[in-house]
């Protein structure tokens, strides 16, 4: 009986540790993956109204301003269009300054309104920018 006693108490304390150490490996590997780098910038654009409605379907332009000109030449240019809460996703590998233009067809049917705004992107973070089309 004795040498049982000491059998499961083995067994118990073999298993205490296999818990113990898988626990510890899936808060390791939990931390490592869950890590807030983006390796890159990360923007978000949300297009509004003057009255802070959200605009859906708004085309976004993102790049270098050359004169109201955008993307012309070697330069970066992205283009997206608003989802239903307003807002379009972005990501770049480097920082930099970029002008953002958004356009809506008007109630008109015929002429487009637009807004536009500046972004200085920064390496690791995800910026929220919010442009007003009047």
């Amino acid at each position: 009986m004795n040498a049982k006693l000491q059998k499961n108490i083995m067994k118990q304390n073999i298993f205490k540790k296999i818990v113990a150490l898988a626990i510890f490996c899936f808060v390791v590997l939990g931390f490592y993956s869950c890590g807030d780098d983006l390796d890159g910038c990360g923007l978000t654009v949300v297009v509004t109204d003057t009255q802070g409605h959200r605009i859906q379907g708004a085309n976004i332009t993102i790049g270098v301003d050359q004169g109201g000109v955008i993307g012309e030449g070697n330069t970066i240019k992205r283009e997206s269009v608003s989802d239903k809460n307003g807002e379009a996703y972005f990501f770049f590998d480097n920082e930099a300054i970029f002008t953002i233009y958004a356009t809506i067809l008007s109630d008109d049917g015929f002429s487009y309104r637009e807004g536009k705004s500046t972004v200085q992107l920064k390496y690791d973070q995800m910026i929220t920018k919010e442009v007003i089309i009047p």
